[in-house]
């Protein structure tokens, strides 16, 4: 039926094409009351149609809209991101040359030692700087010897890294502790992962017990860990011992 109703209302307009230029007027006139009547039929037929069209665009436009928005805002965070990183690196400056190769062969001892995984992260993922960037200023660094900034993965190595620490152990040492918090451990958790490793590294009080960074470190351990110092059984309450 609706087959009919179309295929006579193109007809009829066809027919009102004609009349406008004066050939069929007459023919348009007898037929102006069903050309009426069909122009409602089509009309209701092709509103019910656009409906169900119009929710399926309206959808679609929304979800697009929104994928449009995410897609922005993802990227403005990437590039915020991004901008915030190369502030770090531009108001800081890299380790001289020297430096670095004191920080190689650390690495070097870690890698012997089978920390790969701090290895790895060290070198593949790691900036090494030599002074303060500005977000550095903020934050207390009394006896440091190194600072690192995760997940930015930036590793700022001080004097005392290189004047304290007695020889590549000890720097080891200082950069296994740096290499937990690359892992996103705190300070707890870096602390007390260093000091059950001691052994392993060749960092004990029979090797190093003397020297001041050795003092220091066992120091701050106590404190940032003071439940590997309750066994009084043990040596100095060292549960590791």
């Amino acid at each position: 039926m609706r087959a009919e109703v179309l295929q006579v209302t193109f007809q009829s307009f066809y027919a009102l094409d004609i009349g406008i230029r004066g050939t069929t007027f007459a023919l348009y006139i007898r037929r102006g009351r069903a050309l009426g009547q069909i122009l409602r039929e089509v009309t209701q037929c092709y509103t019910l149609l656009s409906t169900g069209r119009a929710v399926s665009r309206t959808f679609k436009d929304v979800l697009l809209s929104a994928l449009q928005y995410l897609g922005t805002y993802a990227a403005s965070g990437v590039l915020a991101i991004i901008a915030f990183y190369l502030s770090l690196l531009s108001t800081s400056l890299p380790p001289a040359r020297h430096q670095r190769a004191a920080i190689d062969r650390a690495v070097q001892i870690l890698e012997e030692k089978g920390y790969d995984r701090e290895v790895w992260l060290i070198r593949h993922t790691v900036t090494f700087r030599g002074t303060d960037h500005w977000l550095n200023f903020f934050t207390q660094k009394e006896n440091a010897y190194a600072s690192t900034n995760f997940p930015y993965q930036i590793i700022t190595v001080y004097p005392d890294f290189y004047t304290k620490a007695v020889d590549d152990t000890e720097r080891a040492m200082v950069l296994l502790h740096e290499s937990r918090h690359l892992l996103g451990e705190n300070e707890n958790q870096a602390y007390a992962y260093v000091w059950k490793q001691r052994k392993n590294l060749g960092w004990t009080i029979s090797t190093h017990g003397t020297t001041e960074s050795y003092v220091t470190i066992e120091q701050q351990t106590r404190e940032n860990a003071p439940e590997l110092f309750n066994c009084p059984d043990k040596p100095w309450d060292d549960c590791t011992e």
